[in-house]
């Protein structure tokens, strides 16, 4: 390679692995950033329950302090009428023993005074039997019987009422009042210090929910810069790889193979002559040779040795089409630059050997080929599955049951994490505004790896590339043109056969290529405007949702999924999964120690959304075989956590 060539060579791999180092720093940032904003959420969610706690416990203890209240107003009221009452029977003891004693004395001197007159009686009936004194003093004694019976009586209830007067217990009921009235007294005093003290928590907890509010929104800015900052480094190499890579692509990725697409190299000294064998229009190209390098092994890769494997087709892989160049890989049928496998879990690249025309050689006079830089890393995988949103349920019975079943995965060494996201998107509405939260959920809530390894995929300007290929396009239609207007009529045979001719079989040959490429372009052009209207209705699918936050109101994705720490997920135990056929059934129970994504214990009547992530297990060489897989949280269906039931409710 000439020096010139060799240092064209090393400044474009040098720009390129300068760029995506920028972008690789980027990316860690916004990694970084991300983690920040979801533990800023998590602090401020943790402030919110807390708050909204103590509020609760506020109004409690604000209904128990007004009826303590209440409570202390009857007992003061009940001790004044109790010390009134001891008072009162204290005088009616005194009292009533006094008449009884009076009522006695007056008993006894009628009871005297009636034994007289038995006496008088007595002598009148020896002296004076049958007169009419006689019979008066009968008539006052009977008189005086009767009083003095009802003397005796009288003065029985007047002794029975001093008893009863004095067996009542106003002194106990005075003295029990007492400390009644002392013992709401000292109760309401303790509900005024709880209250007063519920009152100062809730304070603190305001101010400290204010400043968790505020570190979101930081932390949320934080994340929009590097995001930002992400898209600038991820344009520019895009921009870079397109101008100096071919926009070598690789695309389609998964556990049986992937697809290679880049520019075709055109000619640089193309005047866009309209000549059908203009030399200026003929590519340069004689074939192009794909090679598979482990990442590892990318910086001493060198147009040399791509040279020195060409003759080796399971290692040097031919690209047939030119005019459209891109190829489908099967993984079983081609070879790494070792003349290994290609296997699962390995970061690759790709590098594409351009080997031109020995006509095109001889007019620059340099007989070198060209070896583009290696493509952007990628890693095939096995990817497992995860339910569905509507193969997710919440039981109503007593004990609170999740449920879901997938199918997929019963072949491979996979655990399911069950996590259960607290739904905050009314909450988060108060100070995650939805016009700031719904653009970083559409730009990053994409798998991180998935944007690095697909970032040139990612170039959206349709606009440009559409005018390209159409301008393409037309030039070759032109040319079909021309072409079939050249074609000259056969000659005939004796017998009235046409006979052939070598010009009219190599243009027609020409022809059929001009054609397929025309046919290639077409259905690219329609693919590309398909791709643009999508991305235009999903626009307006994201602008029409501004007015609701999506669940679970806050920042999630698998990345976060990944990392939430082993205590705040739940993973069912092999008698809670049931295998049949492709598909696995996992009954998982609620416990009381259950807590949300954030270690937090779940909270009665509170809204939660159920998420299941689907991660292989096993060894480090295991592990990397498999891409782990999130359930669509976003249109699973919400549940009020009940320790005794649970009710779902639709996800709107």
């Amino acid at each position: 390679m000439s020096s010139y060539n060799e240092n064209l060579n090393a400044s474009v791999v040098a720009s390129l692995q300068a760029q995506e180092l920028k972008l690789n720093n980027t990316q860690t940032l916004l990694n970084a950033n991300m983690f920040t904003l979801y533990y800023a959420e998590d602090a401020k969610i943790t402030a919110q329950e807390k708050l909204e706690q103590t509020e609760k416990s506020y109004s409690e203890q604000e209904i128990v302090n007004e009826e303590a209240v209440a409570n202390n107003n009857i007992a003061t009221n009940l001790l004044a009428t109790a010390n009134q009452e001891k008072e009162i029977n204290l005088q009616s003891v005194s009292n009533t023993a006094v008449a009884a004693a009076n009522v006695q004395i007056a008993t006894n001197s009628i009871t005297k005074l009636a034994s007289d007159m038995g006496s008088i009686v007595s002598i009148l009936n020896a002296a004076d039997y049958g007169s009419q004194i006689y019979d008066q003093a009968i008539a006052v004694n009977q008189l005086m019987n009767d009083t003095a019976y009802n003397a005796e009586v009288t003065s029985q209830w007047a002794m029975d009422a001093s008893s009863h007067t004095a067996e009542i217990t106003a002194g106990t009921v005075a003295e029990i009042a007492t400390k009644t009235a002392t013992s709401i007294t000292d109760l309401l005093t303790v509900l005024k210090s709880q209250l007063d003290a519920t009152t100062s928590l809730q304070i603190t907890e305001n101010a400290a929910l204010a400043n968790a509010a505020t570190a979101q929104k930081k932390a949320e800015g934080e994340l929009i810069d590097s995001k930002v900052d992400y898209n600038a480094a991820n344009a520019s190499y895009i921009a870079s790889n397109k101008e100096l890579n071919l926009n070598l692509q690789v695309t389609n990725k998964s556990n049986t193979g992937f697809t290679v697409q880049f520019s075709p190299y055109l000619n640089p000294f193309n005047n866009n002559s309209t000549e059908a064998n203009s030399p200026y229009n003929i590519s340069p190209v004689e074939s192009y040779y794909v090679f598979v390098v482990k990442e590892s092994e990318e910086s001493t890769f060198s147009l040399s040795i791509a040279e020195g494997l060409i003759d080796n087709e399971k290692i040097a892989i031919p690209i047939s089409n030119q005019s459209n160049p891109q190829l489908e890989i099967d993984r079983v049928n081609y070879l790494d630059i070792n003349g290994s496998k290609i296997i699962l879990g390995e970061n690759y690249v790709v590098f594409v050997m351009v080997q031109f025309t020995l006509n095109y050689k001889k007019s620059l006079n340099n007989f070198e080929d060209f070896l583009t830089a290696g493509s952007s890393s990628f890693i095939l995988t096995n990817k497992l599955n995860s339910p569905t949103s509507g193969a997710i349920t919440m039981s109503t019975s007593d004990v609170p049951t999740l449920t879901f079943n997938v199918t997929g995965n019963n072949s491979y060494p996979v655990a399911y994490r069950c996590m259960f996201l607290p739904d905050n998107s009314e909450l988060i509405n108060a100070q995650f505004s939805t016009s700031n939260q719904l653009p970083l959920e559409e730009q990053i809530i994409k798998e991180i790896k998935i944007e690095i390894e697909n970032h040139e995929t990612n170039n959206q300007n349709f606009d440009e590339d559409l005018e390209s290929l159409s301008a393409e396009l037309n030039s070759l239609i032109e040319s079909q043109q021309k072409m079939n207007d050249e074609i000259k009529t056969p000659e005939t045979d004796a017998d009235g056969t046409p006979a052939p001719t070598k010009a009219n079989a190599d243009q027609n040959k020409q022809l059929d290529k001009i054609t397929k490429k025309i046919n290639a372009l077409q259905a690219q052009i329609q693919e590309l405007t398909a791709n643009k209207n999508s991305s235009s209705n999903n626009e307006d699918a994201t602008l029409s949702s501004q007015n609701k936050t999506p669940n679970p109101g806050f920042y999630f994705n698998q990345l976060i999924a990944e990392n939430v720490t082993d205590g705040n997920y739940t993973s069912p135990n092999s008698n809670q999964i049931i295998l049949d056929g492709t598909t696995t059934t996992v009954t998982l129970p609620l416990l009381e120690n259950t807590t949300d994504n954030f270690g937090n214990p779940l909270i009665e009547g509170n809204s939660y959304v159920p998420v299941i992530l689907s991660v292989a297990t096993g060894s480090i060489s295991i592990v990397k075989q498999y891409s782990n897989s999130l359930s669509d949280f976003r249109s699973t269906a919400t549940f009020k956590y009940s320790s005794k039931s649970t009710t779902a409710t639709t996800n709107q």
